[in-house]
């Protein structure tokens, strides 16, 4: 069985309409669970009555959770092998994505972990929401469209084996927002799993205001949390060789868009916390195979 996995957060409407791409999914044996995390105003009952006679849970939680402690809530509660998590604000492209992210984990028994083609429509423009940088994919024109491992993944619309997450401990819900898919890649990686880029498998995603600007988070920014996180997996991950360059680049980045945006604040909140939380964390730095697998799968060491 497929469990979709869908975390909602003040969002009916386009959880709806993301429902409802779901539900429009042929050729699969599947249960949707939904989390209502925290709403402001609950619509976990009233949509609970929209759906009952379809294969559809609604759970809510009281207190907002976040996208990884959303997550690791959803999947202690699904019953399927396959959890597929998508995005409240996306949709599936067809209806046969179920069915060919199945067929992938049925024909690629070492993979644990599947990376959708997020297609994103934001300020009327598209862009590709893809495990590879923009070197990258300007050095191969068709990178997008082809079948082949990798080292990460993005959140909005990806896949992976219950034994994943079982083996791995789940998401690391102390990032609360934004490098958590980075995090379960290494840690997948270092245990052997593989991560493979299924273009054939599209997801349109809408994005709606952010469920941090938004929500219990709210007196704290995106740019907080990435800054933070990003000193975490520096730490946590990477041999001393790719991390002093890894932190220094981002954290370039990060310093750059909070002077354009005014969050200069943010940056330097989210670097202090990033530092003051290392103190307790235990380095945990990838294996001679972790990073020959990075090195060969489009994987980020130096940034």
């Amino acid at each position: 069985m497929i469990s979709v996995l869908i975390g909602s957060r003040n969002r009916a409407k386009v959880l709806v309409r993301c429902l409802e791409a779901v539900l429009n999914q042929e050729d699969v044996d599947l249960e949707v669970v939904v989390l209502d995390d925290g709403s402001t105003t609950p619509y976990a009952t009233e949509l609970a009555g929209r759906y009952a006679n379809l294969p559809v849970r609604f759970l809510r939680a009281d207190v907002p959770l976040g996208v990884a402690g959303g997550r690791n809530f959803l999947m202690r509660e699904a019953r399927g092998d396959i959890f597929v998590v998508v995005d409240d604000d996306a949709v599936f492209a067809d209806n046969r994505a179920l069915f060919k992210i199945q067929e992938t984990f049925f024909q690629h028994q070492d993979v644990g972990i599947v990376a959708l083609k997020i297609v994103d429509h934001r300020d009327g423009r598209e862009d590709l929401l893809i495990p590879f940088s923009r070197r990258d994919r300007l050095k191969d024109r068709g990178l997008a469209n082809k079948t082949q491992l990798v080292s990460y993944y993005l959140g909005g619309g990806h896949a992976l084996r219950r034994t994943v997450w079982e083996r791995l401990g789940g998401y690391q819900e102390g990032l609360v927002f934004g490098e958590e898919e980075a995090d379960l890649s290494y840690r997948a990686i270092r245990e052997g799993f593989k991560i493979l880029y299924v273009p054939d498998v599209v997801v349109h995603h809408y994005p709606e205001p952010s469920v941090v600007a938004c929500g219990h988070w709210s007196h704290r920014g995106e740019l907080f949390y990435h800054v933070r996180n990003r000193l975490y997996l520096a730490y946590k991950y990477l041999p001393l060789v790719y991390g002093p360059v890894y932190v220094g680049i981002w954290l370039s980045r990060y310093l750059i868009r909070s002077i354009r945006l005014g969050q200069f604040r943010d940056y330097c909140a989210g670097v202090l916390s990033g530092l003051l939380w290392l103190k307790s964390v235990k380095r945990e730095p990838l294996d001679a195979n972790a990073i020959a697998y990075l090195k060969q799968h489009f994987g980020r060491l130096w940034y």
